[in-house]
């Protein structure tokens, strides 16, 4: 009994020490709390690049997200309709090839009928005109054609070639408006502007300029390759239809009559003799 009473004498002595320091320092702890939280509940949140790109870009980014839209599209166009089998699709060679060569010229006509690749169409020009002019007018529609056709496919270039320009254009003018807001900080805030509005107005300059360079480069490229893929279409088609009516023309008879039969279709048929 004796030995408990002098544990609990010293824990009361322990306790009556401890208490008023205990007493003392939680106000502090407390505060210091308080503190902490207060200035984690004042600190803006972070925001993400993304935020901040679209936030400083304003409606000017808006067209620049449009127009990479309307170039994206467009490319991916043009990579489906300027393509080697949609120029010169290779049954259609093939069937010609074969009618040629069997002397089934009057099937010709039929075959290339609704057909609107680059090649259907220079080679139903050709035909048309080989009845009244001969090889040397037949030629000449087609190389007529082609041009025609192939003035059709780079007008649809220019478009990428307006993106291109348009691009930088209209970061340019994003640029001129950021630093106008910039300015515009400075002349209101007198000798000591905040640098973070200062930094909002040359954030919209750069973010501006950025995207006007990152639209109008692709398309710069991309004018220039399908341009050169379309010459390169063109002079393919010229060369195979160039073939075909020449083998055409080979097979006919000297003499033979040709006419023009009543056909719904737009490329009217000729009645050809198989022979030779």
């Amino acid at each position: 009994m004796a030995d408990r009473l002098h544990v609990f004498a010293k824990l009361r002595s322990r306790y009556l020490i401890t208490a008023p320091i205990v007493y003392f320092l939680m106000p502090l702890e407390l505060l210091a709390q308080a503190e902490s939280s207060a200035a984690s509940a004042a600190a803006p949140e972070t925001e993400t690049f993304i935020a901040w790109m679209i936030r400083a870009s304003g409606p000017l980014g808006l067209i620049m997200l449009l127009m990479s839209f309307y170039l994206t599209a467009l490319i991916v166009w043009m990579f489906l309709e300027y393509r080697q089998s949609r120029a010169i699709p290779q049954k259609l060679a093939s069937d010609i090839a074969e009618l040629a060569r069997l002397k089934r010229f009057a099937e010709i006509p039929t075959r290339l009928a609704g057909d609107d690749s680059f090649l259907g169409v220079v080679l139903r020009a050709g035909l048309r005109k080989l009845p009244t002019g001969g090889l040397t007018g037949a030629m000449s529609a087609m190389a007529a054609t082609n041009e025609a056709e192939t003035m059709r496919m780079e007008h649809r270039t220019t478009y990428l070639a307006t993106v291109g320009t348009l691009g930088p254009m209209i970061g340019l003018l994003g640029t001129v408006y950021g630093m106008i807001l910039s300015f515009r900080v400075m002349a209101t805030a007198g000798a000591n502007p905040q640098a973070s509005q200062l930094a909002a107005g040359i954030s919209t300059a750069l973010f501006a300029t950025l995207e006007g360079i990152a639209v109008s480069i692709p398309a710069i490229f991309f004018y220039a390759f399908f341009r050169n893929r379309i010459s390169r279409l063109s002079l393919d088609v010229e060369m195979a239809s160039g073939e075909m009516i020449e083998s055409i023309a080979a097979g006919l008879r000297p003499g033979h009559p040709i006419y023009t039969g009543g056909s719904s279709s737009n490329l009217p048929s000729i009645n050809i003799s198989d022979e030779v």
